[in-house]
C-alpha cells in the first residue's frame, strides 16, 4: 500500500521505508513476470503432450491393426515395436496428468506434469482413463515384455478401433481445458503483476512528490532563516550585514547606470534617559516606534537598517542634488520628533544624521559608511536633531 505524502513528508525513516517498499514491489514485479514466463513454458508443455497423446491413440490402433492385417513377420514385428513404444508414452502421459509424475516429452527429456485438478479437465481424463482400463494390463503386459514374432491382438485391435473416436475426443476436451486453464492462471498473474506494478508506481510517484515537498520545506526554512539572520530580532529591520550587503549590491548598480547613492547613519538623541527613566522594556518599545517611522518615511527603494542600540541607517539610491537631499533628511528629522517614545509623550526623542554619497564621498562600503558616521557625529555635536553632509577627503 503506498504511504500518503503527508506522512511521508519529514522523516527520513519513512521515506527510507517507501524507497524500501518501492524496491520491493519492483523486484516482485520482475518476479512475477520470471514466474509468469516459467508457468507458460510449463503449461505449454502440458498442452502440447496433451496433443500428444491424440497421435499416440491413434498410432496404437494403427500398429494394432498391422499386427493382426500386415503381409508378412517383419512388418507385423515392426508393429508391434511401435506398438509397445506408442503405448508406454500414452500410459505414462496418461498417468502423469492423472497423479502428477514424469514422463517423456517429444525431445526425449523427461519432463515434470501436475495433477489435472481443474473440474473442466478432470472429467475427460478420468473419461479417457476408464475407457483405457479394460485393456491396460493387456498393453502394460506388452510394453514391458519381449513380443512373440507370432503373436496376435485381437480383441486389443476391436476394442481400440471401436473406443478411439471416444479417446480422441476426450484427449481434445482435455487439451483445451489445459489452454483455458492457462490463460485463466496467466491472466490472474498478470492481474497481481500489474497491481504491483501500479502500486511500484504510485509509491515511485509518493516519493518523488515527498522529495520535492521536502525540498521545498528545506528551501522555505533556508530562506526563513536567512531572513532571521538579515534582520533585527527587536524591530525588524535590517541588521548591519543585511544593510552592506544592500549598499554593496547599490554601488555595483549605481556604477554602472552612474547615478548618485547615498548614505544616512542616523542616532537618536535623548535615548538614554528614556531607558534610565522608564527602563528597557519602555526603550525597546521607542525602539520599535523609531524603526516603524522609518519604514514610512523611507522610499519604497531605500533600505532601511538597525546598526545596533539606538543608531539607524538608510541606503537611498537615486537622491538627486542637496536640495532633494536636504528635503529628505528634514522630513526623517521632523518624523522622528514626532515619536511619541513613551504613550502621550511626544518629543522625547530626536535625531542626529550623517550623509555620505558616492562617489563624492567614497566608492566602497566602508568608505561611505565611515563618511556618514563621521558627518553623524557633526549633527550631534552641533546640539542634534539636524543633518550634516559628510565633509571631502583631503
Amino acid at each position: 500500500m503506498p504511504i500518503p505524502v503527508h506522512y511521508l513528508i519529514g522523516s527520513p525513516r519513512r521515506l527510507a521505508i517507501a524507497i524500501t517498499l518501492f524496491v520491493v514491489l519492483d523486484l516482485s514485479v520482475l518476479v512475477i513476470n520470471l514466474w509468469i514466463a516459467e508457468q507458460i513454458a510449463r503449461d505449454a508443455g502440458a498442452i502440447n503432450l496433451a496433443g500428444r497423446q491424440r497421435m499416440l491413440s491413434q498410432q496404437i490402433t494403427k500398429s494394432l491393426l498391422l499386427i493382426n492385417h500386415a503381409p508378412d513377420a517383419a512388418q507385423r514385428q515392426a508393429a508391434r515395436e511401435e506398438l509397445a513404444l506408442a503405448y508406454r508414452l500414452f500410459a505414462t502421459t496418461l498417468r502423469a496428468f492423472d497423479q502428477g509424475g514424469i514422463t517423456t516429452g517429444g525431445d526425449g527429456k523427461q519432463v515434470e506434469l501436475r495433477r489435472v485438478s481443474q473440474a473442466a479437465g478432470r472429467k475427460p481424463l478420468d473419461a479417457a482413463l476408464t475407457i483405457v482400463k479394460p485393456i491396460a494390463d493387456r498393453l502394460d503386459a506388452l510394453s514391458k515384455t519381449a513380443m512373440q514374432a507370432d503373436a496376435v491382438y485381437r480383441w486389443e485391435m476391436d476394442y481400440m478401433v471401436s473406443n478411439n473416436r471416444e479417446i480422441l475426443a476426450n484427449m481434445n476436451r482435455l487439451t483445451s481445458a489445459l489452454e483455458k486453464h492457462s490463460v485463466s492462471r496467466i491472466q490472474e498473474l498478470r492481474a497481481v503483476q500489474t497491481g504491483a506494478f501500479i502500486l511500484a508506481m504510485i509509491n515511485f510517484l509518493v516519493i518523488v512528490l515527498g522529495l520535492v515537498k521536502q525540498y521545498h520545506q528545506v528551501a522555505k526554512a533556508g530562506h526563513r532563516w536567512r531572513e532571521v539572520a538579515q534582520h533585527d530580532a527587536l524591530t525588524g529591520l535590517y541588521n548591519r550585514t543585511a544593510l552592506r550587503e544592500a549598499l554593496d549590491a547599490g554601488l555595483v548598480s549605481a556604477a554602472q547606470e552612474q547615478k548618485l547613492l547615498a548614505v544616512l547613519v542616523l542616532d537618536l538623541d535623548g535615548f538614554k534617559p528614556v531607558n534610565d527613566q522608564f527602563g528597557h522594556a519602555a526603550g525597546d518599545i521607542a525602539l520599535q516606534k523609531v524603526a516603524n517611522a522609518l519604514l514610512h518615511l523611507a522610499r519604497e527603494s531605500d533600505t532601511v537598517a538597525r546598526l545596533g542600540g539606538d543608531e539607524f541607517a538608510l541606503v537611498c539610491p537615486n537622491l538627486h542634488g542637496d536640495e532633494h537631499i536636504g528635503s529628505f533628511c528634514d522630513r526623517i528629522v521632523a518624523g522622528i520628533a514626532g515619536v511619541e517614545c513613551i504613550e502621550s509623550s511626544p518629543g522625547c526623542l530626536s535625531a542626529s544624521i550623517g550623509v555620505a554619497l558616492y562617489p563624492t564621498h567614497g566608492t566602497s562600503v566602508d568608505e561611505l559608511m565611515s563618511a556618514a558616521d563621521r558627518a553623524m557625529y557633526q549633527s550631534k555635536h552641533a546640539g542634534g536633531s539636524r543633518w550634516s553632509l559628510a565633509e571631502l577627503n583631503r
